[in-house]
């Protein structure tokens, strides 16, 4: 998952970074909370995790301005928090998804991580193999598509970026966020790769709000899947908005 990390210390920051990568995920860290919000007003993260400030009120405040922005849903954790019960009780009280106090090691810093991302992005960490999102069913092992029982060919990485728009329904996605969790690379946000592949797949999957979904560009910066209205089969009888199908495919 795409993390951003702030901390004024980058000595005491490197051995949290290093921890989070070592689990799979990216951390893009910051020294700097101007820097911080820069970036937030254009990227997307996962997950912001901050360093608890001494003066709750400026905390409390970072938190809001993150929270103020397009991709402001994203979940935030303070980190480096005070052992004690006020310290503890502010930072939830700001709106913190969770906290981590100042004496805890790695390991249950990435442990807390994984548990908030797996409350907040569950469908991330699904182990179905098929997924139905009415007319779209997701084979995850053979990576192919079907829309209202049909094939549809993909390549993979067409896959591979529809399946991640899908799991993140709702979400403003950025063009390094999209990037980085399906190509695994940092190429210039420049690159015209993502928005290839978004025509495509918008093309191939018939997105549009007379299907039930609209593929739209987010503020110049990236993407939004968004569902258009109630979802239902052929017989007019509502579908749930998102259908995990256990086992493995035939």
């Amino acid at each position: 998952m795409r993390l951003a990390l702030l901390h004024a210390d980058s000595g005491l920051a490197e051995p949290l970074r290093c921890a989070l990568e070592d689990a799979g995920h990216r951390v893009h860290f910051f020294e700097d909370q101007r820097d911080l919000l820069r970036d937030a007003s254009r990227e997307s993260f996962d997950l912001f995790l901050l360093a608890w400030n001494a003066t709750a009120a400026n905390s409390a405040q970072l938190l809001m301005r993150l929270r103020s922005m397009p991709g402001g849903d994203s979940s935030v954790m303070f980190i480096a928090c005070s052992d004690c019960e006020e310290a503890l009780a502010d930072a939830l009280l700001a709106g913190a998804d969770d906290f981590v106090r100042k004496s805890a090691g790695s390991r249950e810093l990435v442990a807390r991580v994984g548990a908030v991302l797996r409350r907040r992005l569950p469908a991330h960490f699904s182990r179905c193999t098929l997924t139905d999102t009415y007319p779209y069913r997701f084979d995850i092992v053979a990576k192919r598509i079907y829309v209202s029982g049909s094939p549809v060919t993909m390549t993979e990485k067409e896959f591979e970026l529809s399946l991640f728009l899908f799991r993140n329904q709702g979400r403003v996605m950025s063009r390094a966020h999209l990037l980085e969790s399906v190509w695994g690379s940092n190429l210039p946000t420049a690159s015209r790769t993502v928005d290839t592949h978004v025509s495509r797949i918008r093309r191939k999957l018939g997105l549009w709000p007379e299907i039930g979904f609209r593929l739209s560009a987010a503020y110049g910066n990236g993407y939004r899947l968004d569902r258009v209205g109630a979802e239902r089969d052929t017989t007019g009888s509502s579908l749930p908005r998102q259908r995990c199908v256990p086992g493995i495919p035939a």
